[in-house]
Parts: structure tokens; sequence; C-alpha cells
């Protein structure tokens, strides 16, 4: 009897301790690692530090050759030039091919160092088939009155402005003689020496000699600044470009510079600079605003400028703008 009852007393500390060390193997607290919470913690990290997609534009589905054909292919009834639309993820407009270089001009406003004008008054004077703003002028607080040209101006071998442009990234942007877009930074002598006929001076440089331009710096002129923007660019067979894009500054809206030497790279452009942007930014066609500039706090106008580029018409072949309609 007295076995029967130690047996069964061992078998009772028996069962209660491996009962207990169940208890501490299986115990939450004594697990060295949580596997599924470790993996839902990296997925939270990665998550997080996953880097943000790039924007895409229609640029970037647009084949060269393509362009090439929007280029050259013209108007049935228009061989003066011809209107693409263009469009980004935060920009829309227009680029302009212009057939004949020898036939654009800087165009000054006729209140000179008094006021500016709008562009398609610039445009209606001069009996031309459309215009884009230029060159810069003196701006202080964005409330510049467009009277005065900065830097060297000359309008059809009209010496407008002497003083040379203080800027290191740009300079005098115009043709020469032989109809050739020039950007180098000149003084008053040497544009002469060069046979400059006309000419705007802005900065900056895009695309020079084929070798498109790094940009740095912040706000409208660094790589990442938006903006609306007006820009001039020629290709190797002579076609010159001339490009405008709105954005709404209040919504972070419009093009960056990389952008700008994009599209003129794409549509062929060896040579390119960038005009006087933002409320500036104009583009007329037979007398009419066709694109959509805002201020500074979002109203849909334009502003006077001092200068602007006019392709003047002649008498063999008048453009057609019912081809923009």
């Amino acid at each position: 009897m007295k076995n029967k009852k130690g047996l069964l007393f061992v078998l009772i500390i028996l069962a209660i301790a491996i009962g207990v060390g169940a208890y501490f193997i299986t115990s939450p607290g004594n697990k060295k690692e949580n596997k599924p919470a470790a993996k839902k913690t990296s997925q939270v990290e990665e998550k997080e530090t996953e880097p943000e997609p790039e924007e895409v534009t229609y640029l970037e589905f647009l084949d060269k050759s393509e362009a090439e054909r929007q280029i050259l292919e013209r108007y049935s009834n228009n061989n003066d030039y011809k209107v693409i639309p263009i469009s980004g993820s935060k920009f829309s407009g227009y680029l302009i091919a212009v057939y004949e270089p020898s036939r654009l001009h800087v165009a000054v406003t006729s209140k000179m160092g008094v006021d500016g004008e709008y562009v398609d008054k610039m445009v209606k004077d001069n009996h031309a088939l459309l215009g884009i703003n230029a060159g810069g002028f003196a701006d202080a607080d964005f409330n510049g009155d467009g009277s005065t040209p900065a830097g060297l101006t000359i309008s059809k071998n009209k010496m407008v402005v002497s003083t040379k442009y203080n800027n290191s990234r740009g300079g005098v942007i115009g043709f020469d003689a032989n109809d050739k877009l020039v950007l180098e930074n000149l003084d008053s002598n040497s544009v002469v020496d060069k046979g400059i006929r006309d000419c705007i001076s802005f900065a900056p440089y895009l695309i020079v000699n084929g070798q498109a331009q790094t940009m740095t710096g912040s706000g409208a002129f660094g790589p990442s600044g938006r903006t609306a923007r007006s820009a001039i660019g020629q290709r190797e067979d002579g076609i010159v470009l001339l490009l405008c894009v709105d954005g709404d500054r209040t919504k972070g809206e419009g093009a960056t510079l990389p952008e700008v030497i994009e599209i003129m790279q794409r549509y062929g452009a060896i040579n390119a600079a960038d005009l006087d942007g933002g409320t500036s930014c104009q583009l007329v066609v037979g007398e009419k605003l066709i694109n959509d500039p805002t201020s500074l706090n979002g109203e849909h106008r334009s502003r006077p400028v001092a200068t602007a580029f006019i392709l003047d018409s002649d008498e063999s072949n008048h453009g057609d703008s019912s081809a923009v309609k």
C-alpha cells in the first residue's frame, strides 16, 4: 500500500514538472524572435523609404521620328509656320516651327523708355504673322513696366540698347546675316563684327552646339523650378522653334528648364535659349493670344514687355492663321 502511494506521489510530481516546463517553453515572453512581427516592420520600413515615381510626360512616349514628322509635314494652306500643341504633367502650350528664319526679327516697344507693349500690339503694328515675348527688362519685385530692354538689343540692324548683358549663363540671343541663331555673351563691338542683325539678351542658354547645358540654382532658374516659360531654338536644317508653355505658379504648375531642354532636343534643336517667362509669356498668332498667361497671384492675364520675336509676312505667301483654329 505504501509503495502504491509513493508511486502515485512520484507520478503527480512528474506531471506537474512537465506542465510547468511546457508553459515556460511555449510562453511568448520566452521566445527569442517573433518572425511575423519582424516581417511586418520590414514591410513598413520599405514602404516609407520607397522613392516616389518620376513624373511622366507625353514626351517620353513621343518617338523622335514622330516629332520629326510633326515638324517637316507642313500645313497645306500655310507654308510659313506650323503650330504643334505641347503638354506635360503640369504644363501645356505650343511649339511653333518657323520655316524661314530670315523673316524673324526683333520688335521693340514703341514707347521705349516710357512703357512696354503687349505682344499682340507689336504683331499688329508690324503687320506680322506671329510673335513671342523675347528678352528681359528692369523688373524689380516683378512690377517692371517693360519700357527698356535689359542688355544688348538690335532690331533690323539698328542698335537699340548697347549695354552688355551681365549674366554668365546667357547673353546675346539673335540671328546673324546667315540667319543662324547665335548664343554668345557679346559686347556692342562684337555683335557688329559678327554681323548680328537682330538680337535680345537673356539667360540661361539651354542647348549650345548640340550640348544640353546643366541647370543650377534655385527658384525658377533651378533644375526643379516650375513656371510658365518661353524659349527659342534652331535645328540644324535652319528651322526655328518657338516654344511657349503655361503654368500657374500659385498651384506649382509650369515647366522646368530640363523639361524645356527635353522638348527642344526631341524636336531637333541644336541651339536653344530661355526667353523671359512667367506672366511675360505671350504667344500671338494672327494678332490673337493663343496661350494662357497667369500673374503671380493666379490671375489670367499677361503684361507689357520690352521686346518680341516676330515673323514678318511676305507678299508671296501670307500665313493662314485659320490653321491654328
